[in-house]
């Protein structure tokens, strides 16, 4: 619970959700990562969590009639169903895989191509469609005939197509068969900027408590994180894509989020991992700081498992010593079982 905070702003709060977690969560980079990441941990269909499903990015295809202001993304199933959805276009939101959050309500479409009758992967392709668009005002199509479903009849959680509908799941298939789909990449570079800030924040306030807010480094965050257009943050550290990658091996955990906090050079250090990739650092504060969680040592750790919904909080250099196999952790072991058990289903799925 030390990382719910309540002295906060609501207002600014939700801001920081849309323009900040967002930019960062949202990139295709990100969003992937974290599917990806959830694959290793997932182990049938039935679950409380569905599969994640990935983004391709806006498609070209050619016939798919779209109505004005509208964009087609391209979304991988687990059995690398075609998912094409059409939804609101946001040019100033460009890089978010999925648009602008607040567009969910607006009324959308999404054409699911099955690749397979298979029972448990029809159910869990399904699923994952159903979990991914739930909080979207999208209509579900099914463009395939399954079971022996009449003319014009349902897939169950899908709705009845129209026309257009008709039309479009001819498009699509055309262009499956043809392997005309190209799909585009929209990044931003700085999409990671202002997060970086608002995590140190977070982090620093939350391990080191109201003495973190008076350090420069906590000023310099505030500063990333509201930034005045003519100045250029001075927070110490380095992007997501300006960073070693063995870090990432070092600082990261299979199918995990990992935050870090080391002692080095004077100052605390924060590191984050997706995955055992996508790492990001940045200087927290004076390592003349104390702080009840982070032994100057030994270092701290926490580790999320966001497919699962859990988290283990330890040292770093115990964290080390488990994926090491010097030591292990009991809450890590229990994990580790789960990531065989989801390794065991997708080994025995039929093709």
């Amino acid at each position: 619970m030390r990382y719910k905070l309540h002295n906060v702003c609501r207002t600014c709060n939700n801001r920081l959700g849309l323009h900040v977690d967002g930019s960062y969560a949202k990139s295709w980079f990100v969003t992937n990562a974290l599917a990806v990441a959830a694959r290793k941990y997932y182990s049938g269909p039935g679950q409380n969590h569905p599969f994640p499903l990935v983004c391709m990015g806006p498609v070209n295809i050619p016939n798919l009639l779209l109505p004005k202001d509208t964009v087609a993304e391209y979304w991988l199933g687990p059995s690398g169903e075609t998912i094409v959805w059409v939804r609101t276009d946001d040019d100033a939101l460009y890089w978010y895989t999925g648009g602008n959050p607040t567009h969910r309500k607006h009324a959308s479409t999404v054409y699911f191509m099955p690749v397979t009758g298979e029972p448990v992967r029809l159910q869990m392709s399904t699923e994952a469609l159903i979990g991914a668009f739930k909080k979207a005002k999208a209509r579900r199509i099914f463009g395939a005939t399954i079971g022996g479903l009449p003319p014009g009849a349902t897939y169950p959680g899908f709705d009845l197509p129209t026309a257009t509908d008709d039309s479009n799941v001819q498009a699509i298939h055309a262009a499956i068969h043809s392997g005309s789909i190209h799909t585009q990449l929209r990044l931003n570079t700085k999409f990671d900027l202002r997060f970086i800030c608002k995590m140190a924040l977070a982090v620093g306030f939350s391990l080191f408590g109201h003495a973190y807010l008076a350090t420069a480094e906590a000023a310099a965050a505030q500063s990333g994180l509201w930034p005045n257009p003519s100045t250029q943050p001075s927070i110490r550290g380095s992007q997501t894509f300006f960073n070693n990658p063995q870090l990432a091996q070092v600082a990261g955990y299979e199918g995990a989020v990992v935050i870090l906090v080391i002692r080095t050079g004077g100052a605390y250090v924060m590191a984050m991992t997706i995955d055992r990739g996508l790492p990001f650092v940045v200087e927290l504060c004076p390592d003349t700081l104390s702080s009840g969680c982070v032994d100057p040592t030994l270092g701290y750790s926490l580790v999320l498992f966001p497919q699962l919904q859990r988290c283990v909080e330890l040292s770093m250099a115990d964290l080390l010593a488990h994926v090491l196999g010097n030591a292990s952790n009991a809450a890590l072991t229990a994990i580790d079982q789960q990531r065989q058990t989801a390794t065991a289903f997708w080994n025995s799925l039929p093709p």
